[in-house]
Order: structure tokens, then C-alpha cells, then sequence
């Protein structure tokens, strides 16, 4: 086997174990520029210490579930900006 065919194996090998291990984050889209804002300063607004929240802002019957109280926000790029 060549050895652009033995690096090409081993990336094809890479992309789907990188696949099964999440990253723990997640992107969520607003329509408008001002709800992103209201849901960032919601969680500011809980006992915050470098945005790592100490309380659950507007608890709802997910929030245990989805451990919100561990959750990490802040405004990212707009999609367009973003190298998927």
C-alpha cells in the first residue's frame, strides 16, 4: 500500500472515532439578534461567577435533566463567520 494510501486509511479511521465523542457544546440559533441577549442575560443574571452559572435561570421541567445549572453561555459567531 502507498503511502497516501495508508493516510488516507488513517484519516477515514480518525473522522468516525471523532464522530462517537461528543463535544460538549452546542450551538443555538435566534431569530433575532435580541432574544440571544435576553437568554445570556438571564444567565447572568443567576449568582454567576465567569458565566458559570450557580443557580437555574427560568427553571423549566428539563432543567434538572439537562443539568442547565452547569451550563456555560456566551454569544458566538454568527453562523455565516463560523468554519464548519
Amino acid at each position: 500500500m502507498s503511502l497516501t494510501g495508508c493516510l488516507l486509511e488513517r484519516i477515514t479511521e480518525e473522522e468516525c472515532q471523532v464522530q462517537d465523542q461528543p463535544l460538549g457544546m452546542a450551538f443555538v440559533t435566534f431569530r433575532e439578534k435580541s432574544m440571544a441577549t435576553y437568554i445570556l442575560k438571564d444567565f447572568r443574571a443567576c449568582k454567576c461567577q465567569s458565566l458559570q452559572c450557580k443557580g437555574e435561570p427560568q427553571p423549566s421541567s428539563y432543567s434538572r435533566e439537562l443539568q442547565v445549572s452547569r451550563w456555560s453561555v456566551t454569544l458566538a459567531a454568527y453562523p455565516q463567520d463560523i468554519c464548519w
